[in-house]
């Protein structure tokens, strides 16, 4: 985890679903979060949504690097553990704020579903891709 490729794969990673996040989370999401919620905030620093996408690579990364030999590595290896991860993160959690906020839409949950298991794909190509992780060598006899 400590090896270049992990910190590597970390960076590539966060900048790609940065702008993912921006695009999908910041644009196309926009309507339905603020067309129906009223507790949105407004004043928070977007530096913090950044920060929190690299955070999120980082425990993506490293859960990666602790079941790396389920799934292998390269970019195939990566796109399957990065749809297990999207599920197992999204459902059933993203359900809870449907049922906890006033104006929550149902269809949101569905949407974020999807994106959670396509964010997940996407980064998980990323980092199979540039994360191998050290093959323990067996002596020769």
């Amino acid at each position: 985890m400590t090896r270049k490729s992990f910190w590597i794969a970390v960076v590539v990673g966060g900048i790609v679903v940065n702008i993912l996040d921006m695009l999908v989370q910041g644009m196309l999401f926009q309507n339905i979060f603020y067309k129906n919620m009223t507790m949105m905030r407004m004043d928070v620093n977007p530096f913090w949504y950044i920060i929190l996408d690299f955070l999120a690579v980082i425990v993506f990364a490293w859960f990666y690097d602790r079941v790396y030999n389920s799934f292998n590595g390269g970019v195939e290896g990566g796109m399957k553990y990065g749809v297990m991860y999207g599920i197992v993160t999204s459902v059933p959690t993203t359900f809870f704020p449907h049922l906890m906020y006033e104006g929550f839409p149902y269809a949101l949950v569905w949407a974020s579903i999807v994106y959670a298991v396509l964010w997940g794909a996407i980064l998980g190509s990323i980092v199979g891709k540039f994360y191998k992780k050290e093959e323990k060598q067996t002596p020769a006899m």
